[in-house]
């Protein structure tokens, strides 16, 4: 490139709109894997609660929602009176952009504090890439902490044009002081943290000015004058008036350790640990026992950078603003929460995470002075160690929901009338061993106040009876992942006749992150019998075989096998009977198997209505291709013996097997 041409790239990225727009496209890049999920987790309990809302009371607190926060629901409203119904890909999409803004917001702060192109653009990207922040952004459940991060970001720009005392883009500070006003009062209606907006614009008006932003002595009478205080003092009243709004408290708000010390010990080292996370992410290369002295150590370093970064007097107001607003946002969440609260909830260290991103830099800024390369460098690591943490929980995400995508794929031109029977539906998945010491690393689609039913209502847009339970036989335990499952239904309760025209069976299971994650495997149906009932087939065991079907798709072979119970006693007696479902080539050699009970459950497990029909369907990936065909038949897999099987003549079928032709796929 000539000199020319470099000096033009200097002179535009001297400016800061370019570096606020690459932050924020990082930033949106980063999550885009979000805008492929379902609704999830808080998503359902505020679309719940929106129900109940409308445009003039949702102004108003809700007894069924322990917080008062009515811009949580306003965008439900307004989304829901655009389309109709809440899209998914909408509603993580506003989370995304918000969060991208948010990362352009920072850069445009940080260089109107340190005109510095690099040091804002570090500020953006780390607040990007913020590793705790992944839970807020990717659950539009948990908006309010990327939309109360950015109302105070803006309302720190307007509050710096009012400072500034001149006119602006035509405007004059009334304006501006004005707009200010008005982005407090919203900060505070989308979220109480919006307190801190007082004691954050004092921090930032020392690290702007350079000054210490108090009266002089002797006129502390002015203090009601200074607009930081008015905003702290505004912030201190709502906080009172908040305490007597008619709100039922959240429960987990309300409870309290059992141990005082050991709770408190938790949170301070949790927050602690995010403070240093560059330094606490090595602890995943060593013992878990190293944990703590991991965070220790970690702190010994940041507070050993801060003070040789504190050596030079222009960057000290700029370290106070970042180790204050950390500080004041943790304080926040530490003081009413408890332990076990907090550690689950990394989605509320989201606003902390902007003043650890205003703070980095300045700590890397030192560096400088060994090699210029260096700063650079370092914050190159810690960007893509972040960007690598926050996109393996996508992964997560994406693979804890992968029964919503199921299930809507077989669904999504089924009869109404169709209900769900799911079987160890994840509620939640979790490392056994997190990337950071401390905190609890999961990613939730299903609460404990949450149901299946508006889980997948709200997704497949049909209200289906849908019944969820729990087989523990079915289940793998990875020993590096743990997970919970969702049960509202048990095995004695269950009811296939809830659906008048039958129910599709989905089962899930976990075989560990390198053996495929969570896998769903729709196995059938179960459904009122047919009338008039087809003839069997053939009679296998205690089962009638009234249809059978097999065709070649896409290099699988697909088959649909209908079975009636015939013989009850010897079913509920039969926990070890299976079915075997085999592909044979042309020469008759096995290519393929699938073995397995009917609908991939236990036959005795199942409380079938008499009379009621199976239709048993499974995938087979042959080592062939045709002319092939199925043998299928049932067995004991405890002795390996084979059933008596019969056809439709009633006599013995050779080796007990029913063949069937594999047919070309329509």
């Amino acid at each position: 490139m000539a000199v020319g041409g470099v000096n033009a790239l200097r002179r535009r990225l001297a400016r800061p709109w370019p570096l606020a727009g690459l932050a924020a496209l990082v930033a949106v890049v980063l999550y885009l894997p979000t805008l492929g999920l379902p609704l999830l987790y808080d998503d359902l309990l505020h679309i719940r609660i929106t129900g109940g809302l409308n445009w003039a009371n949702v102004w108003l607190p809700t007894e069924a929602f322990g917080f008062y926060r009515p811009l949580t629901f306003v965008p439900l409203l307004l989304v829901h009176d655009l389309f109709g119904y809440y899209p998914a890909w909408l509603l993580h999409g506003l989370n995304v952009v918000q969060h991208g803004l948010n990362a352009a917001l920072l850069v445009l702060l940080a260089w109107r504090l340190w005109p510095r192109p690099g040091r804002a653009l570090a500020a953006g990207l780390l607040l990007a890439t913020f590793p705790f922040a992944y839970q807020a952004v990717a659950v539009y459940g948990h908006n309010v902490h990327p939309a109360t991060a950015g109302l105070l970001l803006l309302g720190l720009h307007t509050y710096l044009w009012g400072l500034a005392g001149r006119r602006w883009w035509r405007v004059g500070p009334r304006f501006w002081w004005g707009a200010t006003g008005a982005l407090f009062l919203l900060g505070l209606l989308s979220h109480e943290s919006a307190i801190l907006f007082g004691p954050l614009a004092f921090l930032t008006q020392w690290a702007y000015t350079g000054r210490w932003p108090l009266p002089r002595p002797g006129a502390w009478g002015r203090l009601w004058r200074v607009p930081w205080f008015v905003f702290s003092l505004l912030g201190g009243v709502y906080l009172v008036v908040y305490q007597f709004l008619p709100l039922s408290r959240a429960p987990q708000a309300a409870a309290v350790g059992a141990d005082f010390w050991a709770a408190w010990g938790a949170k301070l080292l949790y927050l602690l640990q995010v403070a240093a996370y560059p330094l606490t992410w090595l602890a995943r290369f060593l013992p878990p026992t190293w944990g703590t002295a991991v965070i220790l150590l970690g702190i010994v370093v940041l507070l050993g950078l801060v003070a040789w970064a504190a050596r030079a007097r222009a960057l000290r107001p700029g370290l106070a603003l970042g180790l204050g607003w950390w500080a004041l946002a943790s304080a926040l969440i530490a003081l009413p929460l408890p332990a076990n609260y907090l550690l689950h909830g990394p989605r509320l260290l989201y606003l902390g995470g902007v003043g650890l991103a205003l703070l980095w830099p300045l700590l890397l800024a030192p560096f400088g002075r060994l090699t210029r390369w260096l700063p650079p460098l370092l914050l190159l690591a810690i960007v893509l160690q972040n960007g690598l943490f926050v996109r393996g929980k996508l992964a997560d995400y994406v693979a804890l929901t992968g029964p919503v995508r199921a299930v809507a794929q077989v669904m999504r031109d089924r009869p109404e009338a169709e209900g769900l029977l799911l079987v160890n539906l994840p509620q939640w998945l979790a490392p056994a061993r997190g990337t950071y010491p401390a905190g609890v690393e999961l990613v939730s689609m299903l609460g404990d106040y949450l149901f299946v039913e508006e889980l997948l209502a709200q997704n497949l847009g049909v209200d289906r009876p849908v019944q969820a339970v729990v087989v523990p036989e079915l289940l793998a335990a990875p020993a590096e992942y743990r997970y919970g499952l969702h049960e509202q239904t048990a095995w004695a309760d269950v009811r296939l006749d809830l659906a008048p025209a039958g129910s599709q069976v989905f089962i899930v299971t976990y075989a560990g992150r390198g053996e495929g994650g969570v896998q769903v495997r729709h196995t059938g149906l179960v459904r009122p019998p047919a009338a008039p009932a087809a003839p069997p087939l053939a009679t296998l065991g205690p089962y009638a075989l009234r249809a059978a079907g097999a065709s070649w798709c896409d290099g699988e072979v697909q088959t649909a096998l209908t079975l009636v119970v015939t013989d009850p006693a010897t079913v509920a007696a039969g926990a070890t009977l299976s079915l075997f479902v085999q592909v044979l080539g042309g020469d008759g050699q096995l290519v393929a198997q699938a073995d397995g009970p009917p609908l991939g459950l236990r036959p005795d497990l199942l409380p079938l209505p008499p009379g009621w029909e199976m239709v048993d369907v499974r995938r087979l990936a042959p080592a062939g291709v045709p002319p092939l065909t199925l043998a299928v038949g049932v067995y004991d897999f405890a002795t390996g013996e084979r059933l008596p099987g019969r056809d439709a003549l009633g006599q013995p079928l050779a080796e007990n097997a029913l063949l069937v032709p594999v047919v070309p796929c329509r």
